[in-house]
């Protein structure tokens, strides 16, 4: 099973630049569809069965009311979408005008089973799970400003992954701007693998990883990689992986 995380900043198509930031802050306000057209091609060329994308345009005035996942799934004939809004249902930040659309969200070409979990800690508290194949892909996207918060947000985390009865995926934007070292306590509870990939942020000039996958030990890693591309701040990554666990055999 080949899984993409993506995150596409809106479609905004900024390239993490503080010059393209401030020269093209407007897109924060409206944003045409070319850097979507662009992300779908670069989609399709990486093939993924199941795409994972952070920071999803869920139909504001900014993008023209259009939900930008279902539209990248009916161009790229996925059979399985669906896109969830980042904040707590009780928090008032689903009820601002541009927070109350910005949303994550899960592509497969294979049918599956969508969960959701919430955080106790920061301002976005969605985790995704996504069940195909017997396999359970955690989506997450933690907290941007704060280290403690993201920490919190870690050890909460885990704690949703201990009560997983199948093997897992966890990927996401960690927001780990001073390093892979913040995580190193969330690896040693959790046992999980890092899937140590090149930077991935911001992507005109890469210099910081703060995209990444993780596994449960049940599950190999054939290939991974990360796809270059200025359709977004962040570089898109994917894993390639297969079960170590074989089913069971029957008797005839």
């Amino acid at each position: 099973m080949k899984i993409v995380f993506y995150n596409i900043a809106f479609g905004t198509g900024v390239n993490g630049s503080w010059t393209h930031y401030i020269n093209n802050i407007w897109r924060f306000v409206w944003t045409s569809n070319r850097a979507l057209s662009s992300i779908n091609k670069t989609l399709k060329k990486v093939d993924g069965d199941v795409i994972c994308l952070a920071e999803v345009d869920n139909g504001s005035f900014r993008n023209g009311f259009r939900c930008q996942a279902k539209a990248m799934a009916n161009h790229l004939k996925y059979k399985f979408f669906d896109t969830q809004n980042k904040y707590h249902p009780s928090s008032i930040w689903r009820w601002m005008m541009l927070l109350k659309n910005q949303h994550d969200a899960v592509l497969s070409k294979k049918r599956g089973l969508l969960k959701k979990h919430y955080l106790k800690t920061g301002m976005q508290k969605l985790v995704t799970e996504f069940i195909t194949e017997g396999v359970s892909i955690f989506v997450v996207h933690l907290a941007v400003l704060s280290k403690n918060a993201r920490s919190k947000q870690l050890m909460e985390l885990s704690e949703i992954l201990e009560k997983c009865q199948n093997p897992y995926v966890v990927c996401g934007d960690f927001n780990i701007h001073n390093g892979l070292h913040e995580i190193n306590p969330f690896l040693k509870k959790t046992g999980v693998s890092l899937v140590k990939t090149n930077h991935t942020f911001p992507s005109h000039k890469p210099d910081r990883t703060i995209d990444l996958f993780l596994t449960s030990l049940d599950l190999n890693v054939k290939n991974f990689g990360i796809i270059k591309s200025l359709d977004s701040d962040h570089l898109p990554i994917w894993i390639e992986l297969e079960n170590k666990k074989t089913p069971p055999i029957l008797n005839v």
